[in-house]
């Protein structure tokens, strides 16, 4: 706040456009970074996939991003930015929510599908508005915005992580805790700790009612903190929509200068 030219420079995210903007990126990130670790667990350790075949099924969430990054570009130049990343960011909410749909048994293409959605609602939306945030600064800003910009971003994933795991972690153990009745006190401690200790355990011990169980209330988290997730992120997409400025008007644009403004501007 005393530095002349700070590289962080917090007093930026008190103008309307670039604090909200930013504010609606961190709860993206926010979200992205929960739900993928929620993937992570469940296409490894719910599906039984293996680490590659659990990166290979995540490529259409890249795919997606690829697409809609460009597709955005092309977009906001004709209808400008708040038609566009508004509804990208609230439909990128509603696919991390359809996380609440998935089961142990949904089709693979179904999941493939949701990721693709997922990635291309994302990629509409960082895209664009991050490049809107650091162009609306003065040139001389531009190197401290980008920096609040990124440490934003950096910020919401960790902290999607740590609130996310924390609601996945408090809704598994008590959807656990039933079918660890009459455990050894041992057993019952590991169980609770996650599914992935859960199932480690009824594999070592030859019951699978209990790898059953831990299935079952893994699922149920994921779908709980899905379902926290989305809301969050749907508060990024109001932010948003408050944040950056109605559609602007081509007058200042497409009106040629007057002669008398033309001679004056030479």
């Amino acid at each position: 706040m005393r530095a002349a030219s700070p590289g962080f420079d917090p007093r930026l995210l008190a103008q309307r456009t670039f604090g909200g903007g930013n504010a609606a990126l961190g709860l993206l990130l926010f979200g992205v970074a929960a739900i993928t670790f929620y993937n992570a667990f469940y296409l490894q350790g719910a599906l039984a996939f293996s680490p590659l075949r659990a990166g290979l099924a995540t490529v259409p969430t890249a795919i997606g991003a690829l697409i809609g990054a460009p597709l955005a570009s092309r977009l906001v130049r004709r209808l400008s930015l708040r038609p566009v990343a508004v509804p990208a960011l609230a439909v990128a909410a509603l696919t991390m929510g359809g996380y609440g749909f998935l089961g142990l048994h949904t089709p693979l293409v179904w999941i493939e599908a949701l990721l693709l959605v997922q990635g291309l609602a994302v990629g509409m939306v960082i895209g664009p508005v991050t490049a809107a945030l650091v162009s609306n600064l003065p040139p001389d800003q531009a190197g401290a915005g980008s920096a609040v910009t990124n440490t934003v971003r950096q910020s919401g994933s960790v902290i999607g992580i740590a609130v996310g795991g924390t609601i996945m972690s408090i809704m598994y153990r008590r959807a656990i805790e039933p079918a660890l009745e009459g455990v050894p006190g041992p057993v019952r401690d590991q169980a609770r700790v996650s599914a992935e200790q859960a199932r480690h355990i009824a594999a070592a011990l030859h019951r699978p009612a209990l790898a059953q169980a831990a299935d079952d209330a893994f699922i149920h988290a994921m779908r709980v903190g899905a379902g926290w997730i989305a809301v969050v992120v749907l508060l990024g997409a109001a932010v948003l929509l408050v944040a950056l400025p109605a559609v602007e008007t081509t007058t200042a644009r497409t009106r040629e200068p007057e002669p008398e403004e033309a001679r004056s501007s030479v």
